[in-house]
């Protein structure tokens, strides 16, 4: 219900259920940092700097379903680049450089399967960081991020 102030009041939720949310996010934020100190040892986040979001995960995702779309002809050519663009639209958005994107990338994949394993899940992605970050060819190297 919303008051005439516009706040949303709830019910009261248990006590025992608020100790399980919050012993979640505490899971959350160990799993986390546990994958960024890796991620600093591996040499794809630098000294000092954390993931901001894992949204890179998604963007990823929608262009690669955009090209599946029009792989399997859900959708024309036109549609497809717009869904690409839009997505490297808001990576520019909360991104500063193709490491950063990889790193959230990368974190926001193993958040999903990795289940902290460090296996392949995070070592292909690592892989490629690497490759993308070094190889003179890359698009990394010769398209700017932004």
């Amino acid at each position: 219900m919303v008051t005439e102030d516009g706040v949303t009041r709830t019910d009261p939720r248990p006590e025992s259920e608020v100790e399980a949310q919050v012993e979640g996010v505490q899971r959350l934020i160990g799993r986390i940092t546990r994958y960024e100190a890796r991620l600093r040892a591996d040499g794809v986040l630098d000294e000092n700097k954390y993931v901001t979001s894992v949204d890179a995960w998604d963007l990823g995702r929608a262009s690669k379903m955009a090209r599946w779309g029009l792989g399997a002809r859900f959708g024309t050519l036109n549609e497809a680049e717009s869904a690409v663009i839009q997505a490297g639209q808001a990576a520019a958005r909360s991104y500063k450089s193709w490491q950063d994107f990889s790193a959230a990338y990368i974190l926001g994949r193993c958040l999903h399967f990795d289940d902290e394993e460090f296996g392949d899940w995070y070592q292909d992605m690592v892989d490629a960081h690497r490759i993308l970050m070094t190889e003179p060819g890359s698009p990394w190297l010769n398209i700017p991020f932004r």
